[in-house]
């Protein structure tokens, strides 16, 4: 396209030289005639190069357009992986425990299983639930609020660093970036998960989205060493499965 226009001005600018010079040795029509046929030739190249910046602004918006839509792929695709995840966390427990149901008193009841001590102050846990709840909702396909479910989360571990809950408020952070295209937090959020708590459910999970993060900026050596790492460390989960596959995609 830019050596076609080139090619175009490059007429256009020596058109004038060459008739200026022939010129003085014609007669007035034939000076006449010429000046038609070189004002058509250049209302002609005129249109040519009008159509060729009307050629290159499309091409422009087609381009803009496309990476548009590969941009819209990427978040739907992240938006499955993560309504894939819940699901998965709700089928292992990898949420919030469900209370256990109140056990019937009287002289018919029958004997209770000793029940675990119940923490210090019953208030002050059951407003890290809440808080914890209000957090996984702004993760929900209804919702799909994530920069305020990042600032929940991190607020959640800032607040509750030694929680039970903790590890997975970790996760769900670094998921909560993941969606939202901000790989760099994402990353480190993960990273958290693996180095403070290895024995959480969400480990595999968060070791799984490493390798995907690292194939995403192209380190396939590193993403390898963490699907293998998951496979090695967490060979049950569900996360092993998907590391598999990505090892196979990557000839690994």
């Amino acid at each position: 396209m830019m050596q076609r226009l080139r090619g175009l001005a490059w007429v256009l600018m020596v058109a004038m030289p060459i008739a200026a010079v022939a010129a003085p040795q014609l007669s007035t029509s034939q000076r006449l005639e010429l000046l038609e046929r070189r004002a058509a030739k250049i209302t002609e190249l005129t249109l040519q190069l009008d159509e060729m910046r009307r050629e290159n602004r499309e091409l422009r918006g087609a381009v803009e357009n496309l990476g548009y839509e590969i941009e819209q792929l990427k978040r739907k695709q992240r938006d499955i992986y993560l309504d894939i995840d819940q699901r998965l966390s709700g089928m292992q427990g990898g949420g919030m425990a469900t209370p256990a149901a109140p056990v019937a008193s009287g002289p018919t009841a029958a004997p209770a299983t000793p029940a675990k001590p119940a923490p210090a102050n019953t208030a002050d846990r059951t407003a890290i639930q809440a808080d914890y709840k209000a957090a996984y909702a702004l993760l929900s396909p209804q919702k799909k609020r994530y920069d305020e479910a990042a600032q929940a989360f991190a607020a959640f571990v800032k607040q509750y660093p030694n929680d039970e809950l903790t590890p997975n408020a970790q996760y769900w952070l670094g998921e909560a970036y993941y969606v939202s295209q901000k790989n760099q937090p994402a990353l480190q959020a993960f990273e958290v998960v693996i180095k403070q708590y290895p024995s959480s459910s969400k480990a595999p999970g968060a070791l799984f989205k490493i390798g995907r993060l690292k194939e995403a900026t192209g380190k396939v050596g590193e993403a390898r060493a963490a699907y293998q790492r998951v496979l090695n460390d967490y060979p049950n989960a569900p996360a092993a499965g998907l590391s598999r596959q990505r090892l196979k995609q990557l000839g690994g």
